[in-house]
């Protein structure tokens, strides 16, 4: 037997005869699993010069545990002190650490005492908080909006029969409502079938309320002030038209209300002038009972009413009011969408969404009525009380034209 291998088999009965390792297969399949702690400056011979890639593969993978399973076996740690002398310092801090928590006891028995605190988060902002928030905020707008009035002895306006036809610029009356009427009380109760003075009057105080809506938008005053008056110009009749609907319903009137108490009534009889286009009718029938149907809560006439002033761009409105009023006019759509959906969580978003269309489909309405109205003599004669220029030419050829005729 040769010399080495003698010399071998000595050191390793001596080996485990000092209790330094334990005889077992190693992974490669060989009994010299721990053979450089044995002899600690010796370095085997390798038949294959060192290159063999099966015994390096063999040695890694022997590695790949940090020795756990050999001293779950009953290996003493000892027996690799040699390794660890000459592994880096980074290694040996590792090597500490296993050692120790290999060598700690599972379980131990700690008492701790600690302090309860009680930390309240700021709750962060929400998309379905700032929508619910701009919907309070235009409601409680409208009926401040609604509620004011001018104390009497105002200066400012000074036509008391109501039948006067001086004539202001619409950018003064616009900017300077009190020109046109003083902020008289809405009286919204129809009580008598209006004269030709009242009618005069309630334009005049619509115009007013109309003035005072605009300003106190913050998404309206955001555009440049020709955007402005163009906006002004052409949404004044439709946001008559939808005030007139829904008060209409809330008097049970049978006719037009208006907002001083009294209403035009439906029957030629009664009118104080006649309605040569049927103005009244076709608003009762086409606008105040679709309305009546829907049951609109006033959260939702206000939300209309935003929907109305950016319903479509002026094809003279500049690029920026062009952009702003196509993202107003789908925020406040939105808004709408998620009132209904918080008033009634079980309605499915396709109810939602046909509500909405309906509503929607009411604005032609609005618009057909202001058509109506510019071809109707006698209330063209009342819309020109203030001179609103080429007022009908402008918002027959810039508002809801389509660009592509």
């Amino acid at each position: 037997m040769p010399i080495l291998v003698q010399t071998y088999l000595l050191s390793l009965f001596l080996y485990q005869k000092m209790n330094y390792g334990i005889q077992m297969p190693s992974k490669s399949g060989n009994t010299s699993m721990l053979s450089s702690s044995v002899w600690n400056n010796r370095q085997y011979m390798c038949r294959f010069d060192g290159q063999c890639a099966i015994a390096k593969e063999h040695r890694n993978v022997c590695r790949a545990c940090r020795l756990k399973q050999c001293f779950v076996a009953g290996m003493n740690p000892r027996a690799v002190q040699s390794e660890r002398e000459r592994s880096d310092p980074l290694q040996d801090m590792d090597d500490g650490d296993d050692d120790y928590r290999e060598n700690s006891p599972d379980r131990c028995s700690v008492e701790v005492q600690t302090e309860q605190y009680s930390m309240k988060a700021d709750a962060l902002p929400s998309p379905d908080a700032e929508l619910n928030r701009a919907a309070d905020t235009l409601l409680a707008m409208h009926r401040q909006v609604c509620s004011r009035v001018d104390p009497p002895g105002i200066s400012g306006y000074s036509r008391s029969d109501g039948l006067s036809s001086a004539s202001v610029s619409f950018i003064n009356a616009f900017y300077n409502p009190n020109m046109i009427s003083l902020r008289t009380p809405l009286v919204i109760t129809a009580e008598r079938v209006a004269t030709m003075k009242d009618v005069m009057q309630d334009w005049r105080r619509h115009f007013v309320l109309f003035a005072d809506w605009l300003h106190s938008l913050p998404e309206f005053a955001s555009l440049s002030v020709d955007d402005q008056i163009l906006i002004a110009k052409s949404r004044f009749g439709p946001f008559y038209w939808w005030m007139c609907a829904n008060w209409t319903n809330e008097a049970c009137c049978d006719g037009v209300c208006y907002a001083n108490g009294t209403y035009f009534p439906r029957s030629e009889a009664l009118q104080c002038f006649p309605d040569v286009r049927g103005c009244c009718e076709r608003m009762v029938v086409t606008l105040s009972e679709p309305l009546r149907e829907l049951q609109l809560d006033e959260t939702e006439k206000c939300l209309m009413l935003a929907v109305i002033v950016f319903s479509d761009e002026p094809l003279e409105l500049s690029m920026s009011g062009k952009e702003h009023v196509r993202t107003m006019g789908h925020r406040f759509v939105r808004i709408l969408h998620h009132h209904i959906r918080n008033r009634e969580p079980g309605l499915p978003n396709s109810a939602i969404a046909l509500r909405i269309a309906k509503v929607m489909i009411l604005l032609t309405a609005t618009t057909n009525l202001v058509y109506m109205a510019s071809d109707n003599m006698q209330l063209h004669d009342v819309l020109h009380i203030v001179d609103y220029g080429s007022w009908p030419d402008d918002f027959m050829k810039n508002s809801f034209k389509d660009p592509g005729l």
